[in-house]
């Protein structure tokens, strides 16, 4: 994310500051007066920076100036989160991403003649096949979830992107470096993450603390440790053991207790696998190698460090297929940390303790970069192979891209973290480390290959037996890997 993003979010904090000074005490005036320095240095900074309206304009002046004169029609999943909004807006709103979603549209209509339209159905996959078979031609744009994406991509449904990087800049930070890395294939990418979707944002995993009970454990909030590259597993488990314990004195531990790590099932177990910076399938010299077997030393030390987290000592407490459980523990000040993905910041609007934003921590220092590992029911852009026009296709989603970097972009950030009570520059920065530095999985896009719930359901069981596990899994991982080749050297 370009600085001027970010110079952006400070003056909004600071704004937000400003607004509540009534209700600042002696306290708290020495800190007024530091977010007041850091305005003034930002807005000094801010004249030397290219905003990203800069930056759109830029690039939108590069493409054909043209009037296609055409609508746009973009099939997404019916229902799903942001899925649908992300893409239109009936009218402008006082609600920031409506509006931006509306301006953008707006945008594309003005000057390119471009006329966007939504189509929600349940099951986007079986309505893009169908209607590529037919060669009716009824959409532009596909948006459907990692699962749903990999199949159409597999079975020569959608459009390689590669095809059409003379058109697209899908290098510059309107796309997702982490789709163009992990996920081409033999030279093919079917499928981005950028601007456009802000599902994929919604379903990133990070992980959040409670500065209440940080301050009240005589700990120190964990933004340096992130900056330094010594926010790791066993950084984490020093602060969790802290804080745990047996609040009511019954003798047991349950929902009304206190604990150092809070989280969902699923995602929020599956979540150090990818951010300790492992992958069941990676790409070796562009083809797809199932890799998991290569990490058993480590995942077995992974493995062993989640059943300590997590099934002994009661330091962590999983709330089982209860999402709002977890988000209202944490609200009551019970739970030090809590993994969650990004858009459940939103639910946290009305909790009255402060609270900060972490990337889930490296499996240690060594580990160059953090890891983030995005939910597989996240939108992927693709385009239908049958495109009439792939050239006027590439221009039109570049701008539509470029206009969402615009428009879309910073109202995501606005309404993910202008709510939040206790606003901390910081946690806008560590966003931008979280969104960068996400991971993507060939395996566990292509669930075919069968090996993405396996550390997920060791984790759930306490068990480190992963050895075995391995050994009956990779043979038919390896197979499916292989018949996925073969598709794609098809297409």
């Amino acid at each position: 994310m370009k600085k001027a993003l970010c110079i952006l979010f400070v003056l909004l904090f600071v704004a937000g500051a400003f607004a509540s000074c009534t209700e600042v005490n002696e306290d708290t005036a020495a800190t007024v007066t530091e977010a007041d320095t850091t305005a003034e240095t930002a807005a000094t900074t801010e004249e030397a920076e290219l905003t990203n309206a800069d930056i759109a304009k830029e690039y939108l002046d590069k493409l054909p100036q043209t009037k296609y004169n055409r609508t746009f029609n973009v099939l997404c999943m019916a229902g799903v989160g942001n899925s649908e909004k992300e893409i239109w807006a009936e009218e402008a709103s006082s609600e920031p991403i409506q509006d931006a979603v509306f301006n953008r549209n707006a945008a594309m209509y003005d000057t390119f003649g471009v006329t966007i339209t939504v189509n929600p159905v349940a099951s986007v996959s079986t309505t893009a096949q169908n209607d590529i078979k037919s060669n009716a031609k009824s959409y532009d744009l596909i948006m459907a979830n990692g699962p749903d994406t990999g199949a159409l991509a597999q079975n020569g449904y959608l459009y390689n992107f590669l095809d059409l990087k003379e058109y697209m800049n899908l290098e510059k930070e309107w796309w997702d470096p982490g789709t163009l890395r992990d996920c081409a294939i033999n030279g093919k990418v079917y499928f981005m993450n950028g601007d456009i979707n802000i599902l994929d944002n919604d379903v990133t995993w990070i992980m959040l603390f409670n500065k209440k009970m940080i301050a009240d454990n005589d700990l120190e909030e964990p933004y340096q440790l992130v900056r330094d590259g010594k926010w790791t597993l066993d950084k984490f488990y020093e602060y969790v053991k802290k804080v745990s314990k047996d609040d009511n004195g019954d003798g047991k531990y349950d929902e009304n207790d206190i604990y150092g790590f809070i989280t969902t099932n699923g995602g929020g177990l599956t979540n150090f696998f990818y951010t300790s910076d492992l992958k069941t399938v990676d790409l070796i010299d562009g083809e797809p190698t199932v890799v998991m077997g290569n990490y058993q030393e480590k995942i077995l030390d992974l493995l062993t460090f989640c059943k300590k987290l997590i099934h002994e000592d009661n330091y962590t407490w999983i709330s089982q297929n209860d999402p709002a459980q977890s988000r209202d523990m944490f609200m009551n000040n019970q739970g030090l940390f809590y993994s969650e993905v990004l858009s459940y910041i939103v639910n946290l609007s009305d909790m009255d303790s402060p609270y900060g934003v972490l990337p889930t921590p490296k499996y240690d220092e060594s580990q160059k970069e953090y890891r983030t590992h995005v939910d597989g029911v996240g939108s992927m852009i693709s385009i239908p192979a049958n495109v009439d026009k792939p050239q006027e296709t590439a221009y039109i989603v570049e701008a539509f891209a470029l206009y969402s970097y615009q428009y879309l972009t910073p109202a995501y950030y606005e309404i993910t973290l202008k709510r939040k009570k206790a606003k901390d520059y910081e946690s806008f920065e560590m966003i931008d480390i979280i969104l960068q530095t996400r991971v993507y999985d060939i395996g566990y896009i292509y669930q075919s290959v069968g090996l993405s719930s396996m550390f997920n359901s060791l984790v759930s069981a306490g068990s480190t037996e992963f050895a075995s596990k391995y050994k009956s899994a990779s043979k038919k991982a390896e197979k499916a890997i292989k018949a996925i080749v073969k598709k794609y050297d098809k297409i």
